[in-house]
């Protein structure tokens, strides 16, 4: 497979003085699409694209070509439409996607709209795409592709918002949405309106495969590019052995001899900048939690993938990588398409009710130790306000150490048949409708259990607008269970294909459900009490 050129040659676009953050301005015009660019490339990659420039490029490039169909899965807290673009299907419905019977791909960008390499490589695909390159992938693929996800955040451009970070030096978005929320935290809690929309296109569309590309500033390394498949031990075993054994090492296999280019499981080295160290030396992944994106893909029973090309590499080769790597998936999906769609409709009919599933995890090391390959990085100076870059010297030192690049469960529970949710607790019911789990209303059995409460842990700090609960108890038989008194309850089966997000999201010690975000309310949670979801361990009619 060909590799994206690195710079464009021919620009629509003047390249903005050096004295401010530009504005916004008009990127695409109606012209052929071999002279239509990107702000990046229109710029020489000092710059990114704005809100308006991507609308205008997106709108070019369906013009200008019949494969490319537009439409909007939802807005901003600031009311911007987040665009999506669909190609491979007759029109951007999720009818007409689905309707297609094709193996369905998700690509979305600028999550933390300082990583703003996916989008402008994800804008680049497009209009390639909408040209005629790799038509053949249209036989078996449809691609979803939303390349502005943090849109308010994307238009708070500043040049410090990236610190260390190489370009584009004239400045780049905020981490943030406009409530200062970080969208890769939000997608279990959904509460971001950009989150919600998400989630509901997943549950529109259905993608069998979701892709998240970032950018990370992590420990100096080799790497053009770190990846992660769903990390959350809940998984579904054959989608992970399909990333794990076959797919993410042929994406790597494809970077080194497309680039000559190091892709890996992501990773960084603590103490790498001097902060304190309270772990063995090693290489550590971030996080098992579904609160990440490509987490939560996975216990939808879908194929995450991350990705995180290097923050200290120019701009031009991170665009260039995060494009590479994208081609190299869904050249995979193209090429397996219906195994991907076999392997997810296999984990949608699989039941987890009776299977011991993790409610918290930690770190563990794969069995041998890994040659990492770390790097070096030299100090550069931006050229406006003079403040420290890092820039990646093209060095390979590798050193064999423990990746801890697996999570393992710490604390299990058997997945019971389902949960009784009070229907008073609207605030759960729409948080389950939001993630378009199944629900119907139900009598309480006399085998319902309920969780005794023995005591409430809330952490002193908030972290993304809530303070973190812990609860510790036990779930009493059903014999030691007040009677419910005839109360109205709402049954949620885990018998569905988003039973393992739904066990997540219920079960009382579980680290990213309704109990850790503090959905449920303060005064129903305390020592003494019964946790007011129950459960039950055969199924209700």
């Amino acid at each position: 497979m060909r590799l994206f050129p690195v710079i464009a040659t021919t620009s629509l676009l003047l390249t903005a003085g050096c004295g401010t953050p530009r504005e916004a301005a008009t990127t695409a015009g109606a012209g052929p699409l071999d002279t239509l660019r990107t702000r990046a490339e229109a710029s020489g990659y000092t710059e990114t694209s704005r809100y308006a420039e991507v609308r205008a490029f997106l709108d070019a490039v369906a013009v200008a070509s019949e494969d490319i169909h537009l439409t909007t899965f939802g807005e901003t807290v600031e009311g911007r439409a987040l665009p999506l673009a669909v190609w491979g299907a007759p029109a951007a419905t999720p009818e007409a996607v689905r309707a297609t019977g094709k193996t369905r791909v998700l690509v979305f960008a600028n999550i933390h709209a300082g990583e703003v390499a996916g989008k402008e490589a994800l804008l680049a695909l497009l209009r390639d795409l909408a040209r005629g390159d790799f038509a053949a992938w249209a036989d078996s693929l449809v691609l979803l592709a939303a390349p502005i996800y943090n849109a308010d955040g994307n238009e708070r451009i500043a040049y410090d918002n990236r610190p260390l970070q190489l370009g584009p030096v004239g400045g780049m978005g905020t981490r943030t949405n406009a409530q200062g929320l970080d969208l890769n935290r939000d997608f279990t809690k959904l509460a971001a309106p950009e989150s919600r929309a998400l989630v509901g296109l997943m549950n529109a569309y259905d993608p069998h495969v979701v892709v998240d590309l970032h950018t990370t500033d992590g420990t100096l390394m080799a790497y053009h590019l770190t990846y992660a498949p769903p990390l959350h031990p809940n998984t579904p075993g054959e989608i992970d052995e399909e990333l794990w054994e076959r797919w993410l090492p042929a994406v790597t296999e494809g970077a080194e001899v497309e680039a000559g280019w190091a892709f890996y499981h992501y990773g960084n080295v603590p103490g790498t900048f001097g902060e304190p160290v309270t772990v063995p030396r090693g290489w550590y992944s971030f996080d098992y939690r579904p609160r990440f994106g490509t987490n939560y893909a996975g216990l939808r029973n879908r194929f995450g993938i991350l990705s995180e090309v290097y923050s200290y590499a120019p701009f031009d080769e991170r665009v260039a990588a995060s494009r590479l790597f994208v081609e190299e998936v869904l050249d995979y999906a193209w090429e397996h398409a219906g195994r991907v769609r076999d392997l997810t409709e296999a984990a949608d009919a699989a039941s987890v009710v009776g299977d011991t599933l993790a409610v918290r995890a930690t770190w563990a090391a794969l069995l041998d130790p890994v040659e990492i390959l770390l790097g070096a990085a030299d100090t550069v100076y931006h050229p406006v306000t003079n403040e420290p870059m890092l820039r990646r010297r093209d060095v390979r030192l590798p050193e064999a150490m423990p990746a801890f690049i697996r999570f393992e469960p710490t604390e299990t529970e058997r997945a019971p048949a389902g949960y009784l949710v009070p229907a008073a607790r609207t605030e759960v019911l729409d948080l389950l409708d939001a993630h378009g789990i199944r629900h119907r209303p139900a009598v309480a059995p006399a085998t319902a259990e309920a969780f005794a409460i023995d005591s409430v842990s809330v952490a002193e700090r908030a972290f993304q607008g809530r303070r973190a609960v812990t609860l510790h108890g036990r779930w009493q038989p059903p014999q030691g269970v007040p009677d419910p008194a005839g109360e109205a309850y709402e049954y949620v089966p885990l018998n569905q294909p988003l039973g393992r997000l739904a066990f997540t999201l219920l079960e009382p010690r579980s680290d990213d459900g309704v109990v850790a975000w503090a959905v449920l309310p303060e005064e129903v949670l305390h020592a003494g009490s019964l946790y007011p979801i129950r459960r039950v361990h055969h199924p209700l009619p």
